[in-house]
C-alpha cells in the first residue's frame, strides 16, 4: 500500500461489531442478574452451586469475547458465529 492509497473501510466487520456490542450489552446485564442470584445462593447455602457457577463463568467469558471483538483485540467471532465459551 502506497502512502496515497488507503485500504477500504471494513464495513462487514463494523456491522458485526455493532451486532456483538448489542449482544454483549444484553449478556452483561444477564451476567449481573446471575451474579445477584449467585450471591443469594451463597447467602442461603454458604457456597456457590458448582453448575450455576459454571453458567455464570460462561456468561462472563461471553461478555469478554464480545468486548474483545468490538474493540478489535481479536478477529475470532463470538457465539453464534463462533464457539460458545466453556465454563470450566
Amino acid at each position: 500500500v502506497t502512502p496515497t492509497e488507503r485500504t477500504p473501510f471494513p464495513w462487514p466487520r463494523f456491522f458485526l461489531a455493532l451486532l456483538f456490542a448489542v449482544l454483549g450489552w444484553f449478556a452483561f446485564w444477564i451476567t449481573i442478574v446471575l451474579a445477584i442470584v449467585m450471591w443469594v445462593l451463597v447467602a442461603v447455602s454458604r457456597e456457590p452451586h458448582a453448575e450455576f457457577k459454571s453458567v455464570v463463568t460462561v456468561s462472563a467469558r461471553y461478555v469478554s469475547q464480545c468486548l474483545s471483538y468490538v474493540l478489535l483485540l481479536t478477529d475470532e467471532k463470538p457465539f453464534p458465529l463462533g464457539p460458545l465459551p466453556r465454563g470450566d
